[in-house]
């Protein structure tokens, strides 16, 4: 009978202790996902805060370690199967630094590196100070605002499982990144003056705004089960990207979007021709 009852005693001890340990497991495992999503935000501030000391290598490098992490995030989630509401809200905020205000002061350091001037304003009561401000830099902020749009546009739409609908942010963050990288280089400083002026970066930032919020869908690497050209495209992408960066640098990384870009433009005019 002692013996009937220690078993009994046993078996809800074992389910009361399996109760206690299964919420901290899942309480870790929902914890992963959160974890990746904080470095991508954490990268995002440091690639902010070099770019405003005009070190744009090394926020380069910080913007590339913060959409690794964003890549991380998602693919631990979904292995996890931990995916939520809070993950969802959590990885759009922290790309909004990252991939969104991150770019956007790269590009507005890059007006200040076209040669624009600051302007001197006399401000009273109750400062009583001058200020100096260079207004053009005010374009670059158009790329947080189109970003802004973009994901909230992306956390609404259900659909862009297998594809992105307008180009997705860290694409344009990459190309903003490696912009300043791109044209330092030796067999490209030709275009800097072209590039690095206000026309030409107030025309890429009016062209990437439009481009992260039209309806232009564009092929991802979620899903491989979109047909044989997307597949096509991306084995053409994947060979295409290293020997731009072998050549080019991290600059390369500029015309890997551009390239991206432009599979894209063939891939939806075959699909026109219904190709």
């Amino acid at each position: 009978m002692s013996a009937y009852f220690f078993l009994i005693g046993s078996s809800l001890t074992l389910q009361y202790n399996q109760h206690l340990i299964s919420p901290t497991k899942l309480m870790i495992k929902k914890s992963v996902p959160h974890f990746f999503t904080s470095l991508n935000l954490l990268s995002g501030c440091f690639s902010i805060y070099f770019a405003y000391i005009f070190q744009f290598e090394t926020a380069l490098i910080f913007l590339l370690m913060g959409v690794f992490f964003d890549v991380m995030d998602g693919l631990f989630a979904r292995l996890l199967k931990v995916e939520s509401d809070l993950g969802v809200q959590l990885d759009s905020m922290a790309d909004m630094v990252t991939c969104g205000v991150a770019p956007g002061i790269i590009l507005a350091q890059l007006f200040v590196m076209a040669g624009n001037r600051p302007l001197e304003f006399s401000i009273g009561w109750p400062l009583n100070a001058t200020v100096e401000y260079i207004p053009w830099v005010c374009i670059g902020f158009l790329i947080p605002l189109g970003a802004a749009f973009r994901l909230a546009r992306f956390n609404l739409d259900g659909s862009q499982r297998k594809y992105f609908l307008g180009l997705p942010t860290p694409a344009m963050a990459m190309f903003f990144g490696a912009l300043p990288l791109l044209v330092k280089h030796p067999t490209l400083t030709f275009l800097k003056p072209i590039i690095i002026s206000n026309p030409g970066l107030i025309l890429m930032t009016l062209i990437f705004v439009l481009l992260m919020n039209a309806n232009f869908e564009l092929f991802s690497f979620k899903s491989f089960n979109t047909g044989i050209i997307d597949t096509i495209l991306r084995i053409l992408l994947i060979l295409m990207a290293p020997a731009f960066i072998f050549f080019f640098g991290l600059g390369g990384i500029s015309l890997v979007v551009l390239v991206y870009l432009f599979l894209n433009l063939i891939k939806n005019s075959l699909r026109r021709r219904g190709v």
